[in-house]
């Protein structure tokens, strides 16, 4: 008994790094103004499509308001491309909008039908000039 005991507790110290996962997505600068450009990059997993012409990943959040013209289930987005990419990884620079407001918004990747990760844009008010 106490050395399945031990076998299952050296297994679960594994375990963690195993289930780990590759697929994320970042967002550089994490705080922003309005008007400013942010770069959103990550990695999607492998459920998703890469490699050939026309595969993409969306990139959604209420913060690229005004900033795109597209948008997924009623959120702006912008579609990462990953034609080129050989490890699912990809870059994509926004500008956000001069009126976004100041918050707090989600940030998240889709592909291959499910979300791939999610992360936080906080979006500052620009200094008052006096």
């Amino acid at each position: 008994m106490r050395k399945l005991i031990a076998a299952l507790v050296g297994l679960a110290a594994f375990a963690p790094a195993a289930l780990a996962s590759s697929h994320f997505v970042k967002v550089s600068p994490g705080k922003a103004n309005p008007g400013q450009t942010i770069t959103v990059s990550g990695s999607v997993d492998h459920g998703c499509q890469i490699g050939h012409k026309g595969d993409t990943a969306t990139i959604l959040s209420k913060a690229f308001k005004g900033a795109t013209k597209h948008s997924f289930a009623g959120v702006p987005a912008v579609s990462a491309s990953l034609a080129s990419s050989t490890n699912g990884s990809f870059s994509i620079k926004v500008t956000l909008s001069p009126n976004v407001k100041p918050n707090k918004y989600s940030v998240t990747g889709r592909c291959g039908g499910g979300n791939f990760g999610s992360t936080t844009l906080k979006v500052t008010s620009l200094p008052q000039a006096y």
